[in-house]
C-alpha cells in the first residue's frame, strides 16, 4: 500500500516550501499539486509554467513523468493527461486512477512515501477513503494576517477572505481531527526548520535528514506551486509583508474575525504517528 503525505491548507500558506523540504528526504518523493497534473500534461497551462522543475521542456518530455505515464496507462489504460485527478463526482474512476498514479510515482521514484500538496479538502476527503492508499494529512497553518495579505491580490473583499480562512481551516480540522495527522505552522517552519521537520519526520516514522535544509539542490518534478519550486537557493526568509501592507484597522479586523478559529485549531488533538510507523 502506497504511503501518501497530503499537505492540506489554504493557498499562500507555505505548501510549496514544505513540499520541497519533504522531497529532499531520501525516502520521500514529492510531486507537487497532483490535482493539476492533467492540465500540465495536456499543456493547458501558460507556456512559462509548462517546463518540469527538473528542467525538461514539459512533463511529456520529462523521463520521470514519461515512465509514470507508461505505468498508469498499463494499469488503467490512461496516460497521465487522461487520469481523473480532480473530478470528485466520479468516485470510481477517481479512486482507480489516483491509486494507480501514486503507485506509479512510488515505483518510478523508488521512494516509500509520496507527497501530494494539492491542499484541497475535497481531494483529501476522497483519498482518505481509498482503501488502496495509506494517507497521512499534514495540516499546514499560517498566521491569518500573512495568508490574507498574500491573498489580497485577488478581487475578494477582506470579509470574504476572513470567512474563507476560518471556513477552510475548520473543514480541514474536522476532516483530520480523529485520525493520525500532523499540524505544521508556516512561521515555525521558517524560523526553526530543523526542529519542525524533525518532529514531522518522526511522526511519519522517518528520521530528519540534513539535506532537507538544502531542498533547492535536490532533483524535483513538482506540478503546480509558486515560483519557489524553481529556486536555486535554499535560503529561508519569513514572509511578513502584512506588517507593512495591512492597515491597523485591517489587522484588527483579521485578528477579531479569525479569533475563534485560531483558538480552536490551537486546541486541535495532538499529532499522532502514521499507522505502522511506531
Amino acid at each position: 500500500m502506497v504511503k501518501v503525505i497530503f499537505i492540506a491548507s489554504l493557498s499562500h500558506s507555505g505548501s510549496t516550501l514544505l513540499d520541497l523540504m519533504l522531497n529532499a528526504h531520501p525516502e520521500v518523493a514529492s510531486v507537487g499539486e497532483l490535482k493539476q497534473l492533467g492540465r500540465f500534461a495536456r499543456l493547458e497551462k501558460p507556456n512559462r509554467q509548462l517546463r518540469c522543475t527538473c528542467g525538461a521542456e514539459s512533463l511529456l518530455s520529462c523521463k520521470f513523468w514519461t515512465r509514470v505515464s507508461d505505468l498508469t496507462k498499463a494499469a488503467t489504460g490512461r496516460a497521465i493527461g487522461e487520469l481523473n485527478v480532480e473530478d470528485y463526482d466520479e468516485v470510481e474512476s477517481f479512486d482507480r486512477d489516483n491509486a494507480a498514479l501514486f503507485q506509479a510515482i512510488a515505483t518510478v521514484s523508488g521512494k516509500r512515501y509520496v507527497v501530494d500538496s494539492s491542499k484541497h479538502v475535497a481531494r483529501l476527503s476522497l483519498l482518505i477513503k481509498n482503501p488502496a492508499l495509506d494517507v497521512f494529512p499534514v495540516f499546514l497553518l499560517r498566521d491569518p494576517k500573512g495568508q490574507i495579505c498574500s491573498s489580497k491580490k485577488s478581487s475578494a473583499s477582506l470579509v470574504k477572505l476572513i470567512g474563507n480562512y476560518v471556513r477552510t481551516n475548520r473543514e480541514i480540522h474536522e476532516l483530520v481531527k480523529d485520525r493520525p495527522h500532523s499540524v505544521v505552522r508556516y512561521e515555525e517552519l521558517v524560523r526553526n526548520p530543523e526542529q519542525v521537520l524533525d518532529s514531522l519526520m518522526r511522526q511519519l516514522g522517518l528520521s530528519f535528514d540534513r539535506q532537507q535544509l538544502e531542498w533547492a539542490s535536490q532533483t524535483r518534478h513538482n506540478v503546480g506551486g509558486n515560483g519557489m519550486r524553481r529556486s536555486h537557493s535554499s535560503e529561508l526568509k519569513l514572509d511578513e509583508k502584512w506588517r507593512d501592507h495591512l492597515t491597523l484597522l485591517q489587522k484588527l479586523a483579521i485578528d477579531a474575525g479569525t479569533l475563534l478559529g485560531r483558538y480552536r485549531f490551537a486546541k486541535s488533538v495532538q499529532p499522532k504517528t502514521m499507522p505502522g510507523t511506531s
